[in-house]
């Protein structure tokens, strides 16, 4: 068995912990995507996504082809989407819990 150095380990945990974050879930059928999906590819990615894309091209320019970039930058920009989805989504105080949990640490 081959070693590896402690910095090519680090690295390649880092890269496999986001990976999720780049590349998109699981690819689902066509009617479990429903209508959504086209509309989402038709729409060109946003400022942030692309910029946030480019940080990856310029920190591995070696490892990811036109298309891997085109992918992630799609992917990012789903993520974005939703995030702004999420940030629209209004709590009414039947969401929240009405307590706040603490650890015990005995009498003060």
């Amino acid at each position: 068995m081959d070693a590896i150095s402690r910095r090519v380990f680090a690295e390649q945990l880092a890269l496999a912990v986001a990976a999720p974050y780049f590349v998109d879930e699981f690819p689902l059928s066509r009617r479990e995507r429903g209508s959504g999906g086209e509309d989402q590819q038709a729409q060109e990615p946003s400022a942030l996504a692309k910029a946030l894309a480019e940080t990856v091209r310029l920190r591995y320019p070696e490892r990811f082809s036109a298309d891997d970039l085109t992918a992630i930058t799609r992917s990012i920009d789903g993520r974005l989407r939703a995030i702004e989805r999420l940030y629209q989504t209004t709590l009414t105080n039947a969401d929240e819990p009405d307590f706040v949990y603490s650890v015990y640490r005995g009498a003060d």
